[in-house]
């Protein structure tokens, strides 16, 4: 790490809502291993307020209205717009008289329209972050002029060279960008690659992530009960919670398949079901920037089934199955494919694996980061 200069950092996020998902683990990731750096975070966001008082960091939550990213929102920013900036710029004079802040990492859009201009006024780095692809809360926004406008005082990072992509079409200079992709734990994602005999008496199917009806979790319901009616011992488990629980235990239900599937609820630890599965799908519609698990199941040697939504393209690539969203039969034919030559499957995922250990390494991510805040 570089130990030129110690910064001090000041986290801001005041998300419309508060979910437990990529973009908070990476958070926490970084304050855990950048120890080279003080991190403040001043937030709304209930998930990384509770990890930081968890670890008995530096935090404090601050009211800034609601985040800009639906129609009614937006409304209500008009209106509280010059209230929230100025309790913010007071926040950020206070952080940077006692901590001596001198770097604000932006994770949600308020802060970013409000903030950058008086950080740059004020001599402070600014950092955004987007781990989301953008999507009408910016492309069909009012706010999408300041949005270019500030983003020329401010390094913009990514996780893909999609939403580097998307940034740039809609105006923003690619050098105010940079692209550092998400990291998976090697240590704690080890090659654990199933053996072909076991798949062909117990097909294990894994899908983690929120249960929303972004995730196409349903399409893949409609696959299973497909693909059921040739591989009868085939089962899947879901791993994570979220607000579409209820309708897809309903589903489940009306296509017969409740012996066949298993809801386990939220597990902040996956490293066992991963390496009970013998295959992982991610059948997302949209919004699924980078998708982490699908590294982490390349790197377990587990076959990957994942949409061409997003950068899922760019970190699965050829050493998975890609399929378009919405393709219930795609993802089937895939799970068939993978069932019927598991042996073929394994090589594709050994080479998967190679290219997690080349590109998603923590440890490249973490100096990248540290390069870049240093």
């Amino acid at each position: 790490m570089n130990n030129s200069k110690r910064h001090n950092i000041l986290i801001l996020k005041f998300p419309y809502s508060s979910t437990y998902g990529g973009g908070e683990k990476h958070t926490i990731r970084l304050v855990e291993k950048l120890d080279n750096y003080n991190f403040y975070l001043l937030s709304t966001c209930s998930v990384l307020i509770s990890e930081f008082k968890k670890r008995d960091w530096n935090v404090n939550t601050a009211w800034a209205g609601t985040e800009p990213v639906t129609p009614t929102s937006l409304v209500l920013f008009f209106f509280t717009a010059p209230f929230v900036s100025l309790n913010l710029l007071r926040l950020l004079i206070l952080y940077k008289r006692k901590h001596n802040i001198d770097t604000i990492y932006c994770l949600s859009l308020t802060e970013k329209i409000l903030l950058t201009p008086w950080a740059k006024l004020m001599g402070i780095r600014i950092f955004w972050m987007e781990h989301l692809q953008i999507e009408r809360w910016l492309l069909k926004s009012p706010l999408r002029i300041f949005y270019v406008l500030w983003s020329k005082f401010v390094t913009i990072i990514t996780v893909v060279e999609a939403v580097q992509d998307q940034l740039t079409k809609i105006g923003i200079a690619k050098e105010n960008t940079q692209v550092i992709y998400n990291s998976v734990n090697i240590k704690q994602f080890i090659q654990h690659p199933s053996e072909p005999e076991k798949v062909k008496n117990n097909y294990s199917i894994l899908f983690v992530g929120r249960l929303a009806r972004e995730k196409g979790i349903d399409d893949l319901l409609q696959a299973i009960k497909i693909v059921k009616l040739q591989i009868p011992h085939i089962n899947l488990t879901i791993v994570g919670k979220g607000e579409q629980k209820e309708q897809l235990e309903k589903i489940t239900e009306e296509l017969q398949l409740s012996d066949t599937i298993t809801f386990t609820g939220f597990q902040d630890d996956i490293v066992s079901s991963m390496q009970q599965c013998d295959a992982l799908v991610l059948p997302s519609t949209r919004r699924e920037t980078f998708g982490i698990v699908t590294a982490e199941a390349l790197a377990s040697m587990k076959p990957v089934i994942a949409t061409t939504t997003g950068g899922l393209s760019e970190v699965v690539g050829k050493h998975g199955w890609l399929v378009e969203p919405s393709k219930p039969t795609q993802i089937a034919d895939a799970l068939l494919e993978i069932y019927h030559d598991y042996p073929a499957a394994l090589e594709k995922t050994r080479r998967g694996r190679l290219h997690v250990l080349e590109l998603f390494r923590e440890e490249r991510m973490l100096k990248e980061y540290d390069n870049i805040f240093a």
